[in-house]
């Protein structure tokens, strides 16, 4: 069994681990799941600390039943990893609530590795990797804690010896071990990264400027090669059904059927390098019409950019942008894309089809709709007000005209059906902001942004009155208008971002968000793509059987000299076994005969009757022996110290008496 002090300390030490746990899952799981988590861990630690006795086995069965049905009701059964996520710490912390024996205690902490490692399915940057190694290294403490009874602080030491041992090695094996597909996995969790949608609601936009999550980084050789404005494309909709945008069916059908093709006549854009972050979708990022060479991106005929696989984790791919010239619809893609299903929003189509009659060619409509837009003193607002008309867009562009992009996106692209040219609403994001110690951009999920393509002479034309109404918002992120500052901050949750105004706090964030970039550029998107160029780069053809000699080679060299270094250094692993051992030795050079035959408290006895001087130091080295290892007390650092001394006490009143 163990004792009661040690108990406490295991008891504390845990239960802090999973409240840092459940802190770290706290935008993952429900609120209140959370706080459950939390308050199991809290219950631990009081009962630990007023030494209570622990809960029986029928009230701990009967409260785990209760909080597996609340489990099952705030998480639902939609999201299996989840789910499993919050079944293991649940069980965790209920097993904790009963440990007793040391076997159990074991058992814990075991687990407690698996669930440390669950927090890396849903977040995987720089911070979260700091803060979850730290409780690996506490952790794998207890665990020697646990089994030597060794001090909390010896035991910290051994542990952090151990992991810095490690972690060169995993950093070699990462490196130059071939990289081999998993042979299963569990299905990725639902994360919610990207927040943009199939269909197009201008509210569902707006409320995107609420998130400061990232989304995508962009990075190139020359940064000013990326000059505003930016249209970073992921989603086109092509299908109104009087007030959302929708990807519709056909469009659907063709973007998973259809590669990107050669074109005649095209304009080179430009060229770089994105880094997208987990996502519960699969579309990505590019400008104008983007192709990518990454064997886990497809490109459409479209120009866009879908994910193969592996939606929950961070993906580097490689991107070419151009402008395509020489483009011709269908007469299928031109009823698509003119078509309007209804008849409501009558206003804003008399209006079209009355702004057309003056300017009856598809460019000079398209100049005088941005004038309209200029000239009627429409606003760009982050916080529209609600509009429950069935003709939303009569109500816009006649009774609000304050709006976000979705609602000017929605009435361009529909003014533009209404006469008969080809229109669609696009969304993705706009701009970015800007880092110019290493040179790329960060884009937000505040920068999501719909705007209008225009087919005219052969080329989709980005049509967006945002350029005409809110001009500043094309020339960098949303965060940097200054007229839309106070509402951007009223939106967002309390971080450093919002604090941003203040030039100590806006040095911090950018500060760390460029380690947060380094760490996923040189460490989360190192695939095998990412491996093979860099062996490729070190080796050269020679790689297929250089790198994997030369990481034998390391590991050999490695063990070789670590096994060597413990045999040089090997010290006996029980308690005060030096002390005794050099004790004995003294007594015999003094002429005391011990008996190998003889229990350490005998020859310890036999020492004092024939040195009566050392009988006092002896006894309280026998007190000492028998605390440590026979009633299995902690040896701590103290206690050490005290047995070294008393030999050396004993050792020179030897030594006087002879």
């Amino acid at each position: 069994m163990l004792d009661v002090a040690l108990k406490k300390q295991l008891n504390f030490t845990i239960s802090v681990i999973y409240i840092v746990i459940s802190c770290c899952l706290v935008w993952q799981l429900p609120n209140a799941f959370v706080a459950l988590l939390i308050s199991l861990s809290v219950s631990n630690i009081v009962i630990s600390y007023f030494n209570k006795s622990k809960p029986n086995t029928l009230v701990v069965n009967l409260l785990a039943f209760i909080c597996l049905v609340l489990l099952f009701y705030l998480v639902g059964f939609t999201d299996t990893v989840k789910l499993f996520v919050a079944m293991l710490l649940l069980a965790t912390l209920f097993k904790l609530l009963q440990a007793q024996s040391k076997q159990q205690y074991q058992f814990i902490t075991l687990l407690t590795f698996f669930n440390l490692a669950t927090v890396y399915l849903f977040e995987q940057g720089i911070l979260a990797t700091l803060v979850i190694s730290v409780l690996y290294f506490l952790n794998l403490a207890l665990l020697a804690l646990i089994e030597n009874r060794l001090s909390f602080k010896v035991a910290n030491k051994q542990s952090i010896t151990l992991l810095m041992i490690a972690l060169p090695i995993a950093a070699l094996l990462l490196i130059f071990l071939p990289k081999m597909p998993a042979f299963w996995q569990l299905p990725g969790p639902k994360l919610a990264k990207t927040g943009l949608s199939e269909q197009v609601d201008p509210f569902a936009i707006a409320k995107l400027s609420e998130s400061d999550e990232l989304v995508f980084r962009v990075k190139t050789n020359d940064m000013n090669e990326l000059t505003p404005p930016l249209y970073w494309r992921s989603i086109i909709h092509d299908e109104f059904n009087g007030q959302q945008w929708l990807v519709s069916d056909i469009l659907k059908s063709t973007i998973s059927l259809s590669k990107p093709r050669h074109y005649d006549h095209f304009t080179m854009l430009k060229q770089y390098e994105i880094i997208a972050q987990p996502s519960a979708n699969n579309w990505l990022y590019g400008l104008a019409y983007a192709t990518s060479n990454n064997a886990n991106v497809a490109s459409s005929a479209d120009g866009l950019l879908q994910r193969q696989q592996y939606l929950s984790k961070n993906l580097k791919y490689d991107v070419t942008s151009f402008y395509v010239t020489d483009l011709q619809l269908t007469r299928r893609q031109t009823a698509i894309n003119t078509r309007i299903e209804g008849n409501n929003n009558r206003q804003t189509r008399e209006l079209a089809q009355a702004i057309f009659q003056t300017n009856n060619t598809p460019q000079a409509y398209f100049s005088a709709l941005l004038s309209y837009f200029k000239e009627q003193k429409f606003h760009y607002t982050l916080t529209p007000e609600p509009m429950l008309s069935d003709s939303m867009l009569d109500e816009f562009m006649f009774n609000q005209k304050r709006g976000f992009c979705g609602h000017y996106a929605s009435a361009a692209a529909f003014m533009f059906r209404a006469v008969e040219i080809p229109a669609r609403v696009v969304s993705g994001y706009l701009g970015g902001e800007r880092n110019n110690d290493d040179g790329y951009l960060s884009i937000y999920q505040y920068d999501a942004h719909a705007w209008v393509e225009v087919f005219i002479a052969g080329k989709w034309h980005v049509f967006d009155a945002t350029a005409v109404v809110s001009p500043e918002r094309l020339n960098g992120s949303l965060s940097q208008i200054a007229a839309l500052n106070n509402e951007f901050n009223d939106n967002l949750n309390f971080g450093l971002l919002r604090l941003s105004r203040f030039d100590s706090i806006n040095w911090l964030r950018l500060k760390l968000e460029n380690f947060d970039y380094q760490w996923t550029n040189w460490v989360l998107t190192f695939d095998q793509q990412a491996q093979k160029s860099l062996l490729n780069t070190l080796f050269g053809n020679r790689s297929i059987w250089l790198a994997p000699l030369l990481i034998i080679s390391i590991l050999a060299i490695t063990f070789s000299l670590y096994f060597i270094y413990n045999k040089q250094q090997a010290k006996p692993t029980t308690p005060l076994i030096t002390e005794l051992t050099t004790l004995f030795r003294w007594a015999e050079k003094n002429g005391i005969i011990l008996s190998v035959y003889n229990t350490p408290l005998q020859n310890l006895q036999i020492i004092a009757q024939q040195l009566p001087a050392t009988e006092e130091k002896i006894a309280q080295f026998k007190q000492l022996l028998i605390t440590v290892r026979y009633q299995q007390q902690a040896y701590t650092e103290k206690r050490k110290n005290l047995g070294k001394d008393l030999v050396k006490s004993i050792k020179t009143t030897t030594m006087r008496k002879v």
